[in-house]
């Protein structure tokens, strides 16, 4: 069995407009939220024996709150320049490469993206991932090469369903959320 656990990075601030989009670091509901969502995988059991991360600002951030909670070695994290911006198509070749030796990984990335590629990777549709949200998905699989539309929902953990916000209306928009 495959595990993919798909983490959409957490709020980022708006508080400087000339800010390119990638520069944008964490809100401080997101730096509120991210080790919320962490503690729930632990909890969980959902822990990742390799973490992939856009390289913008606020999915690093994410990434290394996330890596603290599941005592996964912050040095170890693997930033991904090709995820910010990915197509899903992108996301599930670079997942297709793997090293089997890994059996979960996560995934830390944007909007579109991880609701498109939820919809490829299971063959459901998912209305809203919020910032913070997190999936995990299953696959009966032992290569990652043999990723597939078969994969299994094993959770989708939403940020308010865990008293940490997210997921509100009015998220002010932007090319990658």
């Amino acid at each position: 069995m495959k595990r993919l656990i798909l983490s959409r990075h957490a709020k980022s601030s708006w508080d400087q407009p000339d800010l390119r989009d990638i520069d944008r670091p964490l809100n401080k509901r997101g730096l509120r939220a991210a080790p919320i969502m962490g503690g729930v995988l632990r909890e969980r059991g959902f822990l990742a024996d390799a973490i992939f991360s856009s390289p913008s600002v606020r999915t690093r951030m994410t990434s290394q709150i996330l890596a603290e909670e599941l005592a996964f070695p912050v040095d170890r994290i693997e930033i991904i320049d090709s995820f910010y911006g990915a197509s899903p198509g992108g996301i599930v070749h670079f997942v297709e490469q793997l090293d089997d030796e890994l059996s979960a990984v996560m995934l830390v990335g944007h909007n579109p993206t991880w609701e498109e590629l939820y919809e490829r990777l299971t063959g459901e549709r998912l209305d809203h991932l919020p910032t913070s949200g997190v999936i995990v998905i299953d696959f009966e699989i032992d290569h990652w090469r043999d990723l597939s539309q078969e994969g299994k929902v094993e959770a989708l953990l939403i940020p308010r369903d865990f008293g940490c916000g997210g997921g509100q209306s009015g998220d002010s928009p932007s090319v990658l959320s």
